[in-house]
């Protein structure tokens, strides 16, 4: 059953003027029962990991609705790419951050040479769904590309950028991002590292609307994974990923079908986390936790 969101949480309310459609006390419709397959759009971060395997999940289901596919840069927050990258180094210390330089340019060497599917571009193309670049998804040029593409909906995946009120107002059925935490809990950078730097038993994914404050609209999808007492960060990254994959296409299949669960994410319930410091890095050492 839909709760009943606060009513100082809305910031604009769209007209419920699409067939099948009606407002949902939030800054997105919904759909009425039986629901309809929507014209999709897929924003997602430029790493070779782990996320061309959400992709491939993603669109093995989803690539015939798919208008296309934007990779968003591996900066973080208000930082630009080398600042990302010092802090980082900070944070991973030279060992960690030259494992994962390494696998990055690795994979899209040998995506690029020998046509594997190392990268989230080779997996697009996999798919046949097109790959736009942009610095910009809020520029008024990127907005007229997805309004031309008859874009309905939005699915952000580990997406690096904030989605602001023009883009939101003019995807009618919403954006939704997919978090590697249980929110309200571990809203933020770095969810996997700070729940293991803070003991935590378990982690999770969070799939929720977007509004104007970050990681804040209701959930549609969360689900819980035991956290091992010898797990590295990337251990955990890697599980994330996996159930993130599942969490999201089953997101995508409840908001079509219509009268999509919209689970609370009180933002009274909050922690926030940003770029861990010196101190953080060494309490999740203290704690026998490993990044690799």
């Amino acid at each position: 059953m839909n709760s009943q969101p606060p009513s100082s949480g809305v910031a604009f309310t769209l007209e419920a003027t699409l067939p099948g459609s009606r407002q949902s006390g939030y800054e997105f419709l919904v759909l009425e029962p039986p629901g309809r397959s929507l014209k999709k759009y897929v924003f997602i971060q430029d790493e070779t990991e782990y996320l061309p395997k959400v992709l491939d999940r993603y669109l093995s289901e989803f690539a015939s609705t798919t208008a296309g596919v934007n990779i968003q840069g591996n900066n973080q927050g208000k930082r630009t790419l080398v600042e990302t990258a010092r802090e980082l180094y900070r944070v991973y210390g030279p060992r960690y951050f030259q494992y994962k330089l390494r696998r990055l340019v690795a994979n899209k060497i040998k995506s690029k040479v020998f046509g594997t599917q190392n990268t989230v571009a080779a997996i697009a193309k996999k798919h046949n769904v097109p790959v736009h670049r942009t610095q910009d998804v809020n520029s008024q040029e990127f907005r007229d590309l997805l309004k031309g593409l008859g874009v309905e909906f939005i699915v952000s995946i580990s997406g690096t950028q904030l989605y602001k009120k023009d883009l939101r107002m003019q995807t009618p059925f919403g954006i939704v991002n997919c978090h590697g935490a249980l929110l309200p809990k571990y809203r933020g950078l770095m969810p996997s590292f700070w729940t293991l730097c803070n003991g935590e038993e378990h982690g999770g994914v969070s799939v929720h609307y977007v509004d104007r404050k970050l990681d804040n609209g209701p959930i549609v999808v969360q689900k819980k994974y035991k956290i091992e007492p010898d797990d590295t960060l990337e251990a955990v990254m890697a599980r994330g990923k996996k159930i993130a994959a599942e969490a999201i296409v089953e997101c995508v299949r409840l908001v079509e079908a219509g009268n999509p669960p919209l689970i609370p994410n009180p933002e009274a319930e909050q922690t926030h986390f940003a770029m861990p410091t010196d101190a953080d890095v060494k309490r999740f050492r203290e704690r026998g936790r490993r990044f690799v």
